[in-house]
């Protein structure tokens, strides 16, 4: 994958003061499907309040998908709205699961909204459905999500 410049000079800046080798594969997304939904997720995991995240595990197994390739200990660039990055995480635990499995915990080191269940149940459906009906499968209770817990590791 081929990155912006900025990206690319984010990560040089990164090796350089954590010592990492700049040849560790890294990544660089955003998190949600806006500009201000990026915006402000990006925020939450600089302030610290967010510290997981999950997506629709069957969404990777479509046609001309693949699986996903996270795994525990990936580095990845969190880039805000305007694909700028802006801070560092990496990955310290995957879980798949039930929707309806999804821990309080979990839904709390998802740092949005008041941190409750029943919010993040909330939004993740209304997050979630448009992508499983344009997929033609259905969402429910026993779709699978990818669960990602990380923890942020530039800036720090």
């Amino acid at each position: 994958m081929t990155f912006s410049t900025e990206i690319q000079a984010y990560w040089q800046q990164f090796c350089q003061a954590s010592g990492t080798d700049p040849e560790t594969p890294y990544g660089a997304f955003a998190f949600g499907n806006t500009e201000a939904m990026a915006d402000e997720l990006a925020q939450l995991v600089l302030q610290g309040k967010k510290t997981g995240t999950s997506s629709g595990y069957e969404l990777f197994l479509l046609p001309g998908e693949t699986e996903p390739a996270t795994q525990v200990g990936q580095i990845d660039i969190v880039l805000d709205g305007r694909d700028q990055p802006v801070g560092v995480i990496q990955n310290i635990a995957i879980t798949v699961l039930p929707f309806k499995e999804v821990s309080d915990e979990q839904a709390r080191k998802e740092g949005e909204g008041d941190l409750s269940l029943d919010y993040w149940r909330r939004v993740h459906i209304e997050f979630f459905k448009p992508y499983y009906a344009e997929a033609n499968l259905d969402f429910s209770e026993e779709t699978q999500v990818l669960y990602e817990e990380f923890k942020l590791i530039y800036p720090n």
